[in-house]
């Protein structure tokens, strides 16, 4: 992704359904050779499948996974277990416990990784230092093969130095003695948002 590239994916139909998941795909895969720092900021987060390694054509990634799907939340363990530096911004909500004792539990053992649990939050995103892919879409089952989403992927360098500025402002810098710290494990309030920003569709996407 060294050119500045933007592209568009309306996931209305099955082709854009199939777009999402190639671009997640060539994303993780970009990740797990050289690793990166990722930010992943949504409200709900539940686990979907992502990768097709069942003709064994990834294999060269992790030949652990074998002939299947591999989901989005395995994809984010591989990816923090090679190295990537992993961020994760969760809406502090039931649907969110099991992705998040999932990932606290198999990445406990890795120094790079943290979960922030916000009481609102709006912003969708999954930032790494070479490209943003951002839109409407909360990471979840829901959102990646039922709803009709727009989502973006951007490799401007300048738009995605600001987001990673905005990113550790919003949900690291300006929590200060809110902070509860377990190991790597945060839970936090979020500062307050414009009234204005309300997403009412987010609060049907639980699956």
């Amino acid at each position: 992704m060294s050119e500045l590239m933007t592209r568009d994916i309306v996931t209305k139909t099955m082709l854009g359904k199939r777009q999402l998941r190639e671009v997640l795909t060539n994303i993780f895969a970009g990740l797990i050779i050289v690793p990166e720092e990722i930010w992943l900021v949504t409200a709900w987060l539940t686990d979907f499948d992502v990768l097709d390694n069942r003709s064994g054509n990834w294999s060269f990634l992790n030949p652990e996974w074998g002939p299947k799907i591999v989901t989005f939340i395995e994809l984010l363990e591989f990816a923090a277990h090679r190295g990537c530096k992993l961020n994760v911004v969760v809406k502090k909500d039931e649907i969110n416990n099991k992705s998040v004792y999932r990932l606290k539990t198999n990445l406990r053992e890795n120094s790079d990784f943290q979960i922030l649990e916000a009481e609102n939050l709006h912003k969708k995103g999954f930032l790494t230092q070479t490209c943003f892919l951002k839109g409407s879409m909360n990471f979840t089952y829901r959102g990646a093969n039922l709803n009709d989403e727009l989502i973006s992927l951007t490799s401007d360098q300048h738009e995605i130095s600001n987001m990673r500025i905005e990113f550790k402002n919003d949900y690291i810098f300006s929590y200060n003695s809110d902070y509860i710290k377990k190991s790597h494990e945060f839970s936090v309030t979020e500062k307050s948002l414009d009234d204005d920003d309300d997403d009412d569709e987010d609060d049907y996407e639980f699956f």
